[in-house]
């Protein structure tokens, strides 16, 4: 990791929907207005719920800072819970 991105909040498990939620909107945050780089995720961020239902029963998203190339991962279980964004 480097100074740029040293401070991303990581999340160990998310324990609620909510805080994958918050998660996945703290993301977008930092790929909008810190140029983080998505890498590879199961859907565009944001676009995980189709018609009220998760899209799929695991959900993920790849971020990669864009100073030193460290990757962020979040996975979430929608189906038996948990996940994390390390």
């Amino acid at each position: 990791m480097c100074d740029y991105c040293s401070d991303i909040k990581k999340i160990e498990y998310f324990s609620t929907p909510k805080l994958y939620e918050e998660t996945i909107e703290y993301i977008k945050e930092l790929v909008e207005n810190r140029g983080f780089i998505v890498v590879e995720g199961s859907c565009k961020l944001g676009e995980h719920i189709k018609d009220g239902y998760w899209i799929d029963d695991i959900i993920y998203h790849v971020i990669k800072c864009p100073k030193c190339g460290k990757r962020f991962t979040c996975t979430v279980n929608t189906y038996r819970g948990g996940g994390s964004f390390k």
